[in-house]
């Protein structure tokens, strides 16, 4: 049955094309026997980011499957003729159509927004579900030059951060950094941040709950602020998984809200008395 109707949905899509006359008003790229393909609908499928030459391409190809697709219509229209197991089918197809169309619609207007106090609650239900494969960090990483003036300034800067301090450090990061990174709001893969260092450490060395971690070689003195660790295994950050468990907690309510609608509807028929069971009759 999904095979059938996906064929006759491949169809459709390739006849949608077809039009009984002429459109004057745009640009023709082909006809075939009274069907006219437009440079409007090639346009609206070829991919964005496709470069001038695979456009091209894209545009040949399309052209020759909505040609293969017209031949392929008239040829089983000529072998099949009309079918009753198709018309049926097209029109169960349709109605699966209109009836999806209308619950995106009703989800659209009737769902509101899932609170914050529901989605911290389904973190602290479900979070061990969600368990890192690899430790997170938070913080500043700052590499300077051993001859950088200033550097005990910034190792004071680095013991508490605040709007203040902050912004001295970007200041100063300005002037003097080779490199630097801010990622205090932003939870980062710990391998991108300690490959930084000469001198690499695991993620569950305790020295990085110890405050600022200085490393030196001959030439470079490298800075590294910890302001939020998290360990492979342990569970994911909230902010992190937020928009996956919003989604989670979204499609209960749209199962919920679509199971509770046709129920409704049903129960109204009941009452309006328009469904008649025959089975009931003596």
């Amino acid at each position: 049955m999904k095979k059938v109707i996906s064929f006759i949905f491949i169809l459709i899509t390739l006849v949608s094309c077809q039009q009984i006359q002429r459109d004057l008003t745009r640009n023709a790229v082909l006809e075939m026997n009274g069907n006219f393909l437009y440079l409007d609908e090639i346009e609206s499928v070829i991919p964005a980011n496709l470069s001038i030459a695979d456009s091209a391409e894209y545009a040949e190809s399309y052209k020759k499957q909505w040609i293969i697709g017209n031949l392929m219509y008239e040829k089983a229209k000529e072998n099949i003729g009309k079918s009753k197991e198709i018309d049926k089918l097209t029109e169960i197809y349709k109605r699966e159509l209109i009836i999806n169309k209308y619950q995106q619609q009703l989800i659209l207007e009737k769902l509101k927004q899932i609170p914050e106090d529901s989605l911290s609650a389904l973190y602290e239900k479900r979070k061990d579900h969600f368990l890192l494969n690899a430790p997170l960090i938070k913080g500043i990483f700052i590499q300077v030059h051993n001859s950088a003036q200033g550097q005990d300034s910034l190792s004071n800067l680095l013991k508490e951060i605040n709007d203040e301090s902050l912004e001295s450090i970007m200041r100063y990061c300005t002037a003097n950094a080779l490199k630097y990174e801010f990622f205090i709001d932003n939870w980062t893969p710990y391998s991108k941040i300690i490959d930084n260092l000469p001198n690499k450490i695991e993620s569950t060395d305790p020295i990085l709950s110890r405050g600022t971690i200085v490393q030196q070689t001959e030439e470079y003195s490298y800075y590294l602020k910890v302001t939020g660790i998290c360990k492979a295994g342990e569970p994911s950050p909230y902010e992190l998984i937020k928009n996956e468990l919003y989604n989670i907690l979204l499609n209960k309510e749209k199962i919920q809200f679509i199971t509770d609608f046709r129920q409704e509807l049903y129960n109204e028929a009941i009452e309006n008395g328009i469904i008649h069971f025959y089975e009931n009759e003596e």
